[in-house]
């Protein structure tokens, strides 16, 4: 890392690599702690001997934990996942460093992303390939909420995040601020698509330590980062179900069956 970081001399970093399946991370711990908290540290250790601008941490929504909604950022924190534990320690690596180091930290919390080219085994891509292909769609009852943000909308937020000025050691959260349940997300989407299949509501049991409503308070983010309004979700639905359309029509597509 420190040969990459020499080699590079970034003025501005993003940093966006992590393990970050919620449900799968009880069985990956290790993994986790790996990933999320010593190769952040590792790259903010390399990072150290050059003059870069600014470091935008990725933490995430799951570290509010079940408490009430909307989550602002001076919230008391409760993950309650191996993945939202890792991703928070990470940030409190950030915050000692940023005010015992002065080194020029941001942490973003970002909430649900969704758009073309997401890997398939989030929801968003679950549901469309599976309308696409016809497949059962097997699902809990689906009453917990979620935002739902299209990327290119977050991307937005990140950047400002890494070019405000006099921010350092802030955290905000990024999203739109709209949640809908899981019922309402399978169900857009498939009318969005003409209803090729019926979703099977009740299918799976909800997660043991389920979070049942998330929903971003972006008052912070508005006021300090002039984060502008995001798209409603039917609209970053439909370029995001026509991106998937045609990938599947391509025989050497790692979405195809």
């Amino acid at each position: 890392m420190e040969a990459l970081v020499e080699h590079a001399r970034p003025n501005v970093v993003f940093h966006l690599g992590a393990y970050t399946h919620v449900g799968k991370s009880w069985d990956r711990i290790d993994e986790c702690i790996q990933t999320n908290v010593h190769g952040s540290v590792t790259l903010l250790q390399a990072l150290a001997r050059t003059d870069y601008e600014r470091f935008v941490y990725t933490s995430t929504s799951e570290v509010y934990g079940d408490i009430a909604v909307p989550f602002a950022e001076d919230a008391a924190a409760q993950p309650l996942s191996p993945y939202s534990v890792s991703k928070y320690a990470g940030e409190q690596f950030c915050h000692m460093l940023q005010r015992g180091r002065g080194w020029p930290i941001v942490i973003v919390r970002p909430f649900n992303a969704y758009g073309p080219a997401q890997s398939p085994d989030r929801i968003v891509p679950e549901i469309i390939m599976k309308g696409l292909r016809k497949e059962r769609l097997l699902m809990t009852q689906g009453r917990q909420t979620r935002e739902f943000n299209y990327v290119d909308d977050l991307v937005d937020g990140f950047i400002r995040a890494a070019t405000v000025p006099d921010i350092e050691g802030e955290v905000f959260n990024i999203g739109g601020g709209e949640e809908y349940s899981m019922r309402e997300l399978a169900q857009t989407i498939l009318d969005l698509m003409g209803n090729p299949i019926e979703p099977e509501f009740g299918a799976l049991p909800d997660r043991p330590t389920e979070i049942w409503a998330m929903r971003s308070d972006v008052t912070k983010a508005r006021q300090r980062l002039g984060l502008p309004p995001f798209r409603p979700l039917a609209v970053g639905l439909e370029p995001t179900i026509a991106w998937y359309r045609r990938e599947m029509e391509q025989a050497s597509s790692l979405f195809s069956p």
